[in-house]
């Protein structure tokens, strides 16, 4: 081999320009991404709080049935929900309520859109029998907490009137009692 070939070998690897190009590559799929991975985070913990808030009134009407006993959920904060919910037990004291669990406030960019209207303010509270009533103590006959993300999505927490509670999306203006979600509270109503 001459002197000449020897110094002239092929290197393996990429040119500065190759890795330029790669990188110009990476950087606009990235920016295109960023927002949608937002939207996604935003929406799953939109779907996060629908459950946890649906849990707390299972756990509610589940141990009022179990104590025999008056159980409430009630907002953390005066009135306000999206500051968390409390789960506490009532005692014939007003001052001596057990708390059973604490959920934490809404994450950020997820607040609340709707309330389940008159006398759900102070909360739910589940009797004995498993059956919910106002915290005042009043017939509930059902209806809807709405969550919204700042994606524009909801989530729906609705409540009969006999206590059952479930998830669902709400129709396009966000109401829970007229469409697929309203039906379907009203037919599960008993069971």
């Amino acid at each position: 081999m001459t002197k000449r070939a020897r110094g002239m070998q092929r290197g393996s690897g990429f040119t500065l320009l190759e890795l330029m190009v790669v990188m110009a590559i990476v950087a606009v799929l990235a920016t295109l991404s960023a927002p949608n991975f937002r939207d996604l985070l935003l929406n799953q913990r939109l779907v996060a709080a629908a459950q946890a808030f649906n849990a707390a009134l299972s756990l509610a009407r589940t141990e009022a049935i179990r104590r025999s006993a008056s159980v409430s959920v009630v907002p953390s904060a005066a009135s306000n929900w999206s500051a968390g919910w409390t789960v506490v037990t009532l005692q014939d004291d007003p001052q001596a309520l057990e708390t059973l669990r604490r959920f934490e406030a809404l994450p950020e960019g997820v607040g609340v859109d709707a309330s389940l209207g008159d006398g759900f303010a102070q909360g739910v509270r589940y009797d004995s029998n498993g059956f919910s009533r106002r915290a005042a103590n009043a017939a509930f006959g059902g209806g809807c907490l709405t969550l919204k993300a700042d994606t524009g999505r909801r989530a729906s927490i609705v409540m009969s009137a006999s206590g059952r509670a479930r998830v669902c999306n709400p129709d396009e203006r966000g109401d829970c009692g007229t469409g697929a979600c309203g039906k379907s509270a009203r037919k599960n109503d008993d069971g």
